[in-house]
């Protein structure tokens, strides 16, 4: 059984690393600047360990579900699209 379940967590970590990757690569590319692309990452990246504070420690809910993992696809999904909004809003 942690066997399976090691092999699972192993995948999931790689796709959400290749998301990142991606994702970074993509910023880049669109805004021309490795400093904004890393910033932007940084940014949305310190959002997980804020957000694991307050649901953990203030409001004390231990229930962690798959859906869960998956909430970091969402999260750089939309932020990265705020810094596509904010970036040619600025232009």
């Amino acid at each position: 059984m942690n066997v399976i379940f090691s092999e699972v967590a192993n995948s999931d970590v790689g796709w959400a690393m290749f998301s990142v990757i991606f994702v970074i690569i993509y910023l880049t590319f669109h805004l021309r600047s490795v400093f904004l692309a890393m910033n932007g990452i940084l940014l949305i990246l310190f959002c997980f360990p804020v957000t694991a504070l307050i649901n953990m420690g203030i409001f004390q809910n231990s229930f962690y579900t798959t859906l869960h993992t998956l909430a970091i696809f969402i999260v750089l999904g939309i932020a990265a699209d705020d810094i596509f909004v904010f970036i040619d809003g600025w232009r």
